[in-house]
């Protein structure tokens, strides 16, 4: 049986065990979510071959639903399950493309059809790539997404130093502190320290700490009891609980509050806590990740942040660089981004030119990756040909260079020096290597060869 990319959506976390497990025995990767947003997530960092749906996920329109992942990722396969299940509910998934429609139940004899409609899911993901492959038109940089780290795409050094220490600490207990600047892909870096350890098959909890109040936050840690305050009218399962046996992902760790610091270390140290209005003590085993764009000993500097707290967390710490810093990257994930957009919206779209290449190259990119990721969007909406054009970017990026706020006639002067920097940076990254060079830049050696000759660039003198 080929082995294969899993995603288990499902809001009960047991079910999504109970899978996961159950597919583990077969040596396929298994990745869960507890909600759209989390399996959106997913999808988009890894290339997940089979997608194991619950039809009625609370506060989500089914077909709707359904609908959205057959339009977006029309080569994943798709069984959905459900625990309530209807025939006008079964028709319509299989008229959207569900390979099966299955009633979710524990029975021993349930899970074994899973287990075999999974296998007969591998080899038909098997028979697409292969077809793929073979198809001539399925060649091309768009056509052939790249696979990153876990996800992640980058040729920097920095980055690949990262991806290593991704690699040496993934399976040891140790809580990891991830620090850069907004956009910069904390969550993308915690998710590939999940896959790549022993927890990869359960649960990956996330928190983002700076959207909630006190009173709330406390709740959504370590749940509580019903009638612990006004509105509390049932028991809520807190994101340690659901964290257990697998990863709990803090970002902004630093806008937690004094008094639930005392309690989040309380945690840390012993391993259990008690629910909001609870008396009895729950154990977890639980891996913290914690995510910040503020230095959290600055904040311990000036007494807003725990030092003990700090030393728990900050076990392994890494430092993402600004993706300013990583300008090789820039092209790859431009193109990344293009290739992805591109199928989301049904046009037909090749790449950048040279000169929106330049320009993206020579931007500062404050918002990091995301707001890559955004110019790219709106680029790829506006586009009115086959290739992306300094037209179709946004005002900002255009007033990259000169301080007029307008690109001048003269844009191939104006896009001149920047252009040289990135050519000379890919250069240096590659020792002079023209193949490797041209690659990273998505464009052919004779391009690549007539642009060195323009700027009176010498590779040899590069090596």
């Amino acid at each position: 049986m080929p082995r294969s990319k899993i995603l288990v959506v499902d809001s009960d976390t047991h079910w999504t065990l109970t899978v996961s497990e159950l597919l583990i025995r077969d040596d396929h990767e298994i990745f869960s979510a507890n909600s759209i947003q989390d399996a959106l997530l997913l999808l988009e960092a890894h290339s997940i071959d089979l997608l194991i749906l619950e039809a009625n996920l609370p506060q989500t329109d089914a077909s709707a639903m359904l609908e959205q992942f057959r339009q977006m990722y029309p080569q994943t396969v798709l069984i959905v399950l459900t625990a309530r299940p209807s025939v006008p509910q079964a028709v319509q998934a299989i008229k959207l493309g569900a390979l099966d429609y299955l009633e979710k139940s524990k029975d021993p004899a349930n899970l074994t059809s899973l287990r075999d409609i999974v296998a007969k899911a591998a080899q038909q993901r098997g028979m697409l790539v292969s077809a793929a492959v073979t198809d001539p038109r399925a060649r091309g940089t768009l056509a052939t997404p790249v696979q990153g780290f876990y996800g992640i795409i980058s040729q920097n050094d920095r980055m690949q130093d990262i991806f290593e220490l991704i690699q040496t600490i993934a399976d040891s207990y140790a809580n990891v502190l991830i620090h850069g600047e907004t956009g910069t892909g904390k969550e993308l870096v915690a998710r590939a320290i999940h896959a790549a350890s022993a927890r990869h098959g359960k649960p990956f909890v996330t928190l983002d700490c700076s959207a909630l109040a006190r009173e709330l936050l406390e709740s959504e840690l370590f749940g509580h009891e019903k009638g612990a305050f006004t509105g509390a009218t049932d028991r809520h399962v807190g994101r340690f609980e659901r964290a257990n046996t697998g990863t709990l992902f803090l970002d902004e760790v630093s806008n937690i509050n004094p008094a639930v610091q005392a309690k989040l270390l309380r945690v840390l140290q012993s391993r259990t806590f008690e629910r909001v209005g609870g008396q009895k003590p729950i154990s977890v085993d639980v891996r913290i990740i914690a995510a910040t764009n503020r230095p959290l000993e600055e904040l311990v500097a000036e007494a807003a942040f725990r030092e003990d707290l700090y030393h728990r967390l900050n076990v392994v710490q890494i430092e993402l660089p600004a993706l300013r810093d990583r300008s090789e990257d820039i092209p790859l994930l431009a193109m990344e981004f293009l290739r992805r957009f591109a199928r989301q919206n049904g046009k037909d779209l090749r790449g950048f030119t040279d000169a929106a290449v330049a320009l993206l190259g020579a931007y500062h990119w404050s918002g990091n990756v995301r707001e890559l990721e955004n110019v790219v969007l709106q680029a790829v909406v506006l586009a009115k040909s086959s290739l992306i054009d300094v037209t179709d970017l946004p005002k900002r990026i255009l007033q990259t260079r000169g301080g007029s706020g307008a690109v001048s006639s003269s844009l191939q002067d104006q896009l001149g020096e920047p252009e040289k920097q990135i050519l000379l940076n890919a250069l240096r990254q590659h020792g002079g290597n023209i193949k490797r060079t041209a690659k990273t830049l998505s464009i052919s050696r004779t391009t690549l060869y007539a642009k060195l000759k323009r700027y009176q660039i010498d590779p040899d003198a590069i090596r």
